[in-house]
């Protein structure tokens, strides 16, 4: 099978994850609840997967939470951080996992919610967020790439104007964490959401939200910690006080693996993705009967398109059993997004690229797609 679905979840696991996650699990202990040396062992792994993300993302000095996914990490970014009666900024562009919880809090009156739309290269208008902000606006959120689209938002420009406004930046970067740089430490971007599944090869369950110790985040989930146990009441410290319960320690191992071989891979990664999705770009634009959503300098490994006459799902079907290829089709959880792009109804094919695909692959997709359009 040629697998088109990496921004779902990536299809390449490095050996060193699986090695992680199978050691872990067969000697594993529950991390730093014990004072027996097994206990102690998975604690320090635990501890060695965080400096790990610090180094991904260049911040000594971030907190770093583990969540079983990035929609997590953004809930406990989200409703961790929320102001009564404040103001909150997002964009289209969002996934499900961020216009749900914001929309729930607007439905429960906890907040005013503006949704600004994108240009029409997908991009945000720093501009527009800028006239958005008002006196009781608090957060903004963003995705750094669009899981439609593909297209980049500036989170540089952004966070510039997030820190010279005093407001908090929270960046969903579900799609761009391991093949695009994030220097949290040079920019300014106070919650950091992430998936480690995708970008980062690691095992599905794992993700992280990373933020500024001066960031104060109410805990999502209350129980044991290991600490202060003589208390009912929940610890504020992190990182204990938003991981309660017993954390998953082999895929945090498995994460950290990912994560090793990312950096140490990452240059060719990134040529690898911004190369083929060139190819796929081109090959696309050249076909009759081809809509092309993403625009031609999103090199980020996201493409959507469709075929005219023919419903995105059965376009995926068509990939799956007549040519054996796995892509992705429909709204993406992220409906706002299509409404923009006038796709709420079809929705569309998503080609979706990482380190696992070749040229060749590209090649075969652009050539089934082409003989699909000329039925």
């Amino acid at each position: 099978m040629i697998y088109l679905d990496n921004a779902a979840t990536s299809k390449y696991k490095p050996s060193a994850v699986v090695r992680a996650v199978s050691e872990e699990l067969r000697n594993g202990a529950n991390p730093g609840r014990s004072a027996h040396g097994d206990s102690i062992r998975s604690a320090m792994k635990i501890m060695d997967a965080r400096d790990t993300v610090r180094t991904l993302i260049n911040n000594p000095q971030s907190e770093v939470i583990f969540t079983k996914n990035c929609t997590e990490a953004l809930n406990l970014a989200i409703f961790g951080t929320v102001k009564e009666g404040g103001h909150v900024i997002t964009t289209v562009n969002e996934h499900n996992s961020v216009l749900r919880p914001l929309h729930e809090l607007e439905r429960r009156g906890k907040i005013r919610l503006t949704i600004l739309p994108v240009s029409s290269d997908g991009s945000v208008d720093i501009d527009g967020i800028d006239t958005a902000i008002s006196r009781d606006t608090y957060l903004v959120c963003v995705n750094h790439i669009s899981n439609v689209t593909g297209a980049k938002a500036d989170i540089e420009a952004i966070a510039a104007l997030t820190e010279r406004k005093g407001l908090l930046l929270l960046v969903d970067a579900a799609q761009s964490i391991g093949h695009t740089v994030i220097d949290t430490k040079k920019t300014k971007i106070d919650l950091l959401a992430a998936a480690g599944h995708k970008g980062l090869h690691g095992p599905q369950g794992t993700g992280f939200l990373a933020f500024d110790a001066r960031t104060k985040i109410k805990p999502l989930l209350y129980g044991g910690t290991g600490t202060d146990s003589e208390s009912v009441y929940q610890p504020f410290a992190a990182p204990e006080a938003y991981e309660s319960g017993t954390v998953n320690t082999p895929s945090i191992a498995g994460l950290k693996e990912g994560i090793v071989w990312t950096l140490k891979n990452k240059e060719a990664l990134s040529a690898n993705i911004r190369r083929n999705t060139f190819a796929l770009i081109c090959g696309l634009k050249e076909i009759k009967n081809v809509t092309l959503y993403t625009p031609p300098e999103a090199l980020n490994g996201v493409v959507s398109f469709n075929i005219k006459g023919l419903t995105s799902s059965s376009v995926g079907d068509i990939l799956n059993e007549k040519y054996n290829i796995a892509v992705r089709t429909g709204l993406h959880c992220a409906p706002l997004i299509h409404r923009h792009l006038g796709t709420l109804k079809n929705g569309t094919v998503r080609a979706s690229l990482g380190y696992n695909n070749s040229i060749g692959d590209i090649k075969k997709l652009i050539d089934a797609v082409k003989e699909t359009a000329y039925r």
